[in-house]
């Protein structure tokens, strides 16, 4: 009986997973350092796809940000670790983990270590085009409370936002 249960928990993980991959829009964002998520904010990030590589060990993201007035296009390389979380180098040492995957919404918790050693909480949410929810907003700020991120600085992020 413990086999299949780990068996079905494998197969529904990997389910999960594979809803990670795909083109994707942000949606809204929330930190606990304002500026860093501000207009031209360095980790204010317009995501744009997402791609699986080596069984879900590595994701490939491309995004685009927008600094001292440039938009540009970048794409890094996130590698799984022993716990389960993500990490990337993308301004500083970058942690995050999938907290929901459905194959309309991801939500993903972050961590940031600047070069300055400035640490900054995040929650970042994805989506397929849509604005949140009355409900999933709601979602977030329980999220955001349960981080301890604070709710009121939660960034909506239009489809059709000014980068």
């Amino acid at each position: 009986m413990e086999k299949f249960l780990l068996l079905a928990l494998a197969v529904s993980l990997a389910h999960a997973l594979s809803e990670l991959e795909g083109d994707w829009v942000s949606t809204a964002i929330d930190a606990d350092n304002v500026a860093k998520i501000a207009n031209q904010g360095t980790l204010r990030l317009y995501f744009h796809k997402m791609t699986c590589l080596e069984g879900y060990d590595k994701l490939e993201i491309t995004f685009y940000v927008n600094l001292s007035g440039q938009c540009s296009k970048t794409t890094v390389v996130v590698y799984k670790q022993e716990d389960g979380n993500y990490r990337t180098q993308y301004e500083g040492d970058t942690i995050f983990k999938p907290m929901i995957i459905t194959k309309e919404i991801l939500v993903f918790t972050n961590e940031n270590v600047d070069r300055d050693s400035l640490e900054t909480h995040l929650i970042f949410v994805a989506g397929k085009g849509d604005h949140l929810t009355h409900e999933q907003y709601g979602r977030l700020e329980e999220h955001a409370k349960e981080q301890k991120i604070p709710s009121e600085s939660i960034r909506k992020l239009l489809v059709s936002s000014n980068l």
